[in-house]
């Protein structure tokens, strides 16, 4: 694909990361305060961030439409925006992952023409629903503006001064570990959404559009807490959230078994246990697992039908929690 030169690099941006063009947000650099700036968006403004000088905030909504949608993800957990791209791919969207400046990670999904704002919202608060993240803040976070508000304003993607740095930029949709080399090249082969796909889901679904729930985050009580993740049992989500010290092909398998379940792509399986991997911390001096052998037991996981959980395996029954049904209906009651 031809090298982009800055006007074009500019315009590309900016048919991505577009929303009012009379105000736009930033934050200093040095104390990280954020603020807003009512002038143009102009491509001085674009350029300035490219280069590093200047961040640029976007604010998506421009009335009750919006071209682009995003959901952030504070916590550094890979494996939150691989289930939220996994939901969006099995409604036929695609949407892509960025590193933002922080921490956590940015889900960002593109749309062919501006499309109703609580439309696009409702859709992906279904996605948040089934992965059991329904209280992940999406953008724009409202479904119109009134004649007083801007909204709110999203840290936009490719800011100079951090690319070098690994943040604010794209990871490889078929590896997401792995920041994308060519950010540029990525967005030019973006796939956007057509409005009538949001229509589609909302239909096929049974979406309700006129009710606007409020989801609130939980309290930080300074524990952990297991968030519900791709819809997972307990043993699960706590193999999967916690990592393990012993027998890592065992809670390999018993995990892509779980997520082929959920309906997750073998290839963004074996990358959501390879991010898993890491936490891993295995005892008496063993290694942790490699990439080859997490291919392996997914694969094998995939290539058959297993329909049980593992309950009877006393490396599951490790994880198991006395609350889940099935740990109750194995018991008899």
């Amino acid at each position: 694909m031809s090298k982009l030169n800055t006007a074009e690099k500019t315009k590309l941006f900016k048919s991505f990361f577009t929303g009012l063009e009379n105000v736009y947000g930033t934050y200093d650099l040095e104390s990280g305060k954020v603020r807003q700036i009512k002038e143009p968006v102009t491509d001085k403004v674009i350029l300035t961030h490219l280069k590093g000088d200047q961040p640029y905030g976007v604010y998506l909504l421009t009335g009750d439409k919006t071209k682009t949608l995003a959901v952030d993800f504070d916590e550094n957990e890979l494996t939150l925006p691989i289930a939220f791209v996994a939901g969006a791919k099995r409604y036929g969207m695609f949407s892509y992952i960025e590193r933002s400046k922080s921490k956590g990670f940015h889900v960002w999904l593109f749309f062919e023409e501006p499309v109703v704002a609580k439309k696009a919202r409702v859709v992906a608060r279904k996605i948040l629903t089934d992965m059991g993240r329904p209280e992940t803040e999406i953008f724009p976070k409202q479904d119109c503006l009134n004649n007083l508000s801007y909204g709110n304003f999203i840290n936009a993607p490719l800011f100079g001064k951090l690319v070098p740095k690994g943040r604010t930029v794209f990871v490889e949709p078929g590896e997401p570990v792995k920041v994308c080399d060519n950010q540029w090249e990525l967005l030019q082969r973006v796939q956007k959404v057509p409005p009538i796909r949001l229509d589609a889901i909302i239909q096929s679904c049974n979406l309700d559009i006129s009710k606007n729930p409020v989801y609130r985050k939980p309290e930080d009580t300074g524990k952990h807490v297991l968030e519900s993740t791709f819809g997972l049992p307990p043993c699960a989500r706590k193999i999967l959230t916690q990592g393990v010290t012993f027998a890592q092909r065992v809670c390999t398998f018993r995990l892509a078994v779980h997520l082929k379940k959920t309906g997750l792509p073998l290839d963004l399986t074996i990358e959501t246990l390879k991010s898993w991997a890491q936490k891993n911390k295995p005892t008496e001096g063993k290694r942790i697992i490699t990439d080859k052998e997490i291919e392996s037991q997914a694969e094998y996981a995939y290539k058959n039908d297993y329909k049980g959980c593992g309950c009877e395996e006393p490396v599951i029954a490790a994880f198991c929690d006395e609350n889940c049904p099935l740990a109750s209906h194995k018991n008899g009651e």
